[in-house]
């Protein structure tokens, strides 16, 4: 189980909701839908074109950044950089629809 992240206000919160809350702009949202996928699609590019999967990472940084001056926050891995690894899940649940589910 990861360790909750601490915040500067003192709270404690797991990795996938620091994420989360870190991403409550909607055009912030729909640039990370589009730079997760660019991003990790690079893993896989880079068995064909180096060149190419090496120019996607920065693409998909890029939009990312974009979506947090847009949001007017810092990107969740400046905190913990672990949130690289939370970003596939977090627009899993997204697409998936499970992500936004409140208890009862």
């Amino acid at each position: 189980m990861p360790e909750p992240v601490i915040l500067a206000r003192g709270e404690n919160m797991g990795l996938y909701s620091h994420y989360d809350g870190a991403h409550n702009h909607p055009v912030n949202r729909a640039l990370h839908m589009i730079a997760i996928p660019l991003g990790f699609s690079s893993v896989i590019v880079v068995w064909w074109h180096w060149v190419i999967a090496l120019l996607l990472i920065p693409s998909a940084f890029a939009l990312a950044w974009l979506g947090h001056l847009i949001e007017g926050n810092k990107p969740a891995f400046l905190t913990n950089p672990a949130h690289v690894f939370v970003a596939p899940l977090w627009l899993a649940r997204k697409i998936f629809g499970t992500g936004d589910k409140k208890p009862a």
